[in-house]
């Protein structure tokens, strides 16, 4: 059990992602010290969650824990890859946070990582809030209803327990920029399917800095949207980012191109239409580095 370090201690999974690192980095910028937890591993500083273990002991005495594992959303949905996917979100969360109830000096704030396809994938004309109706419309809709739901037992000990729900992170060493960053910069980009569909996005520095500030504001408890406040459709995003990189963005990729591509997986994410506000920030005080999709892909294409 580490308890000498005077610094406020972080636990983190998923610390080597492209998220992890970010919100790691910023949180040690902010005078946390950041313990990552292995993952698949059975020993000291890890857990084993096809074996139902984790080092509890290490658990112990941190300010906060913040979730971030999982298997990759963007991958071909076969049943087996389905089924890791939601397997790899549901049991970690429920080990974690069954786990931190029986602390003996549990952690301050939970932090669970989760995505806007809380609210389904389809929901043309709404401004979608954290008061929004929840929806369990697709695949991703079911897993975030029960990535969510396997937080209860920390939450019902009394541990302070948000859900991050996430849009698209931009960012260009990682993630769906930097997919597209070849295409695009070559003048090969262009509007996805009917590119009406919104999409709600946020750069990379302000997820680790919105983190870092949940972490921080013990009032903020409960869904928190991680997205930038301007949804845009997706062909203005093709179209700045083409502006961003000084290239055409003329070719478009149709609706049957991409279920063709990419089937159920394409429908959710590249075809979603959800435009989602950040309320629950915005109205506690979060202020973002870079609101407006210009700013943030200029600075995404350092980071």
């Amino acid at each position: 059990m580490i308890t000498s370090n005077p610094t406020p201690r972080v636990i983190l999974t998923g610390a080597q992602g492209l998220v992890g690192k970010a919100v790691g980095g910023t949180l040690i910028e902010d005078g946390f010290s950041v313990f990552p937890l292995k993952s698949r591993q059975h020993g000291p500083m890890s857990m084993d969650t096809s074996a139902g273990w984790i080092d509890k002991d290490f658990l112990e005495n941190a300010h906060a824990v913040v979730h971030l594992a999982g298997e990759p959303i963007a991958q071909c949905w076969t049943e087996a890859t389905k089924n890791r996917i939601l397997l790899s979100r549901t049991e970690s969360t429920a080990l974690l946070a069954s786990t931190l109830a029986q602390l003996r000096n549990p952690p301050k704030v939970f932090i669970s990582i989760s995505g806007i396809n809380r609210y389904g994938f389809h929901r043309p004309k709404e401004i979608l809030t954290e008061k929004s109706a929840v929806s369990r419309q697709g695949f991703l809709g079911e897993v975030t209803e029960a990535w969510e739901a396997a937080t209860a037992p920390a939450k019902a000990a009394g541990i302070r327990t948000v859900h991050l729900r996430t849009g698209l992170v931009l960012a260009a060493s990682g993630g769906a920029l930097k997919t597209m960053l070849p295409a695009f910069s070559a003048g090969l980009g262009g509007r996805i399917g009917p590119g009406t569909q919104h999409m709600s996005w946020i750069r990379l520095g302000d997820l680790a800095s919105l983190v870092t500030w949940i972490v921080r504001n013990d009032k903020i408890e409960g869904a928190v949207n991680a997205v930038a406040p301007e949804p845009v459709t997706q062909m203005a995003f093709a179209h700045e980012l083409g502006r961003v990189l000084k290239r055409p963005t003329c070719i478009p990729m149709p609706t049957w191109l991409v279920t063709t591509l990419f089937g159920q997986m394409g429908k959710e994410t590249l075809l979603a239409d959800l435009a989602v506000m950040p309320d629950v920030a915005l109205k506690s005080g979060f202020k973002f580095n870079s609101p407006q999709l210009n700013t943030a892909l200029v600075k995404a294409m350092r980071e």
